[in-house]
């Protein structure tokens, strides 16, 4: 994949995809030492706080993987967009996502905000939840009409 960015971002695409427990002890070479981190679930401050956010999520999920999809930044700020795969693989999940960087002065990463649908972690794997939220996201779609007649949606 080209890559439009510095070789900052492009290590931060390289540890994505390779990231794995073992690998947090790595962490240090791209994240400063104040990394503010975000997400729609977590909130981290400083490098200690993101490998402890991360070690309990690999806890949580022991099969994720990431794919970068494309890059883009420069010396000051990047953006990553990305997939998620996690779970055993006859039942496999994904997750598209986006990550957006801001540098500091020796090209590591102090700040970083993760933005993806957490409805579906949250309420997907809640058989309940999960049938009130799509019945709740069906309502709200917008849906074209033809004629002043609704296109009937597919069951």
């Amino acid at each position: 994949m080209a890559l439009h960015c510095p070789d900052t971002l492009t290590a931060v695409a390289d540890l994505f995809m390779e990231m794995t427990p073992e690998k947090l002890s790595r962490l240090g070479d791209i994240y400063s030492p104040g990394i503010q981190f975000h997400d729609p679930i977590h909130e981290a401050s400083g490098l200690d706080s993101l490998k402890l956010v991360l070690s309990k999520w690999f806890e949580k999920m022991p099969k994720v993987s990431f794919k970068v999809l494309d890059a883009h930044g420069d010396d000051l700020t990047g953006f990553l967009l990305w997939t998620m795969s996690y779970g055993p693989n006859d039942d496999e999940r994904v997750i598209h996502g986006m990550s957006h960087f801001r540098f500091a002065p020796d090209g590591r990463i102090r700040e970083q905000r993760d933005q993806w649908d957490a409805s579906f972690v949250l309420y997907g794997e809640q058989p309940i939840l999960g049938w009130l939220m799509h019945k709740i996201k069906r309502r709200a779609q917008v849906t074209p009409e033809t004629r002043g007649r609704r296109i009937p949606r597919k069951p």
